[in-house]
């Protein structure tokens, strides 16, 4: 056997751990595009083995878990990030967490997953900033500073037009 078809062998059957049930029809789309790659004049060889990272960033985006074949298709992913692609990267290096909140449905064909909102400043937040600095106190604080500034915005004005006469 071939240093390469060793290394098919491996890298496919990572794959095929990764996939699992959840896509078991990108397996055969990236066996495909390995064997392309693999089969690749030297010329094109690059473009086809960033068909294979980017169909391995895909089938990473779905899966969570730190198995092994997991940990080293994702160190494949980030050692191959160099091949002008930096979407690679994000994809293996960020993850964004969002809760469902409704579908929205639009005729009776269409359908739109919409994501629950981030919490906003609500009343407890103020509350917390009132037990920390009242509010007479800080209302006292911004006129101090209005005036502060209010008062070196005038004398400005004083100085750069009308001392200099």
């Amino acid at each position: 056997m071939t240093d390469e078809s060793l290394f098919y062998r491996r890298f496919v059957g990572d794959v095929r751990a990764c996939a699992g049930r959840r896509a078991p029809a990108a397996v055969r789309e990236i066996e495909l595009r390995i064997e392309a790659a693999l089969a690749a004049p030297v010329p094109e060889r690059e473009g086809r083995w960033a068909r294979v990272v980017s169909a391995i960033a895909e089938l990473l985006a779905v899966v969570d878990e730190r198995t092994p074949p997991v940990v080293r298709l994702r160190r494949f992913l980030r050692e191959n990030a160099d091949l002008n692609r930096p979407r690679d990267v994000a994809l293996t290096d960020f993850r964004f967490v969002v809760r469902p909140d409704t579908v929205l449905r639009v005729g009776g064909t269409q359908r739109y997953l919409l994501f629950a909102p981030f919490p906003r400043a609500t009343a407890a937040a103020a509350r917390a900033l009132d037990e920390i600095v009242p509010t007479p106190a800080r209302r006292l604080a911004e006129w101090c500073v209005y005036g502060l500034c209010s008062g070196a915005a005038a004398a400005a004005l004083w100085f750069a037009f009308v001392a200099p006469v």
